[in-house]
């Protein structure tokens, strides 16, 4: 399978993947995700909570239910009109921001930083990848903590299957096509959506670091690693743990 463009992350994030993402995390799926959060990273009213790759908001919105002042950042356009748009149907105040995760440029201005389903590992070169986390690191203040939640590649090559399909509630049809580059350690893949004759294709290249990379790399960005799980359920992780949920502590 030919790769993704190199910022295929500039255009993927359009009207089909929110109808993906909205249709696979219902309203009590993401509460029940935004309690773990709440309980690991003792979170309460005034917490100062950026949300780094906030997608549609459905966890900044959830948090700022829950009280905290929430600042989302994502670089589409379409996820931040969506997340506006429901902020503003629950009765909340969330702050949006569209920015590169590369270039945020925050200085010791949160408690609590999130970055959640795999909104990490998007760019090519791994020194961009560890660029994020420094500047999450930045971001912090001190004693700050960062959560980062994303697949376990470990997990996935036991079970790894190079197509799979989906349908959506509106009925489109999704065709899900998976390749792993085994030498740049990317999953590379492409989806084609369906529906009422219309056929759209959009391709994703994603780098999957085990744990001991993403420790290496917050280690590398003055971070220390507390605790990792092997899923949002708060379970420990595993070899075959699905997810990895990695808690990171910035200097005190």
């Amino acid at each position: 399978m030919s790769t993704a463009d190199r910022d295929w992350f500039e255009g993927f994030f359009d009207e089909d993947y929110l109808r993906f993402a909205v249709d696979r995390y219902p309203a009590e799926a993401t509460a029940a995700e935004v309690e773990f959060l709440v309980e690991a990273l003792d979170l309460g009213p005034r917490t100062r909570v950026l949300d780094l790759a906030c997608g549609h908001g459905r966890h900044s919105i959830e948090l700022a239910r829950r009280g905290c002042s929430v600042t989302g950042v994502d670089l589409s356009e379409p996820s931040l009109a969506l997340a506006a748009a429901r902020a503003a149907e629950a009765g909340v105040e969330v702050r949006l921001q569209r920015a590169d995760m590369r270039r945020i440029a925050f200085d010791a201005e949160f408690d609590v930083v999130i970055n959640m389903f795999t909104a990490f590992g998007y760019f090519a070169d791994d020194a961009e990848n560890r660029l994020v986390v420094e500047r999450v690191a930045a971001a912090l203040v001190p004693g700050g903590c960062f959560l980062l939640e994303t697949i376990n590649p470990v997990a996935v090559f036991s079970r790894f299957e190079a197509r799979g399909w989906h349908q959506l509630s509106d009925g489109t049809v999704l065709l899900e096509e998976r390749f792993y580059d085994t030498a740049r350690g990317r999953f590379e893949t492409r989806w084609t959506f369906t529906s009422g004759g219309d056929r759209r294709e959009h391709r994703f290249s994603h780098r999957a670091y085990t744990a001991p990379e993403l420790i290496a790399i917050a280690a590398a960005a003055g971070l220390d690693v507390e605790r990792l799980w092997g899923g949002l359920d708060g379970s420990d992780l595993e070899m075959g743990s699905r997810r990895i949920v990695m808690l990171a502590r910035a200097p005190a």
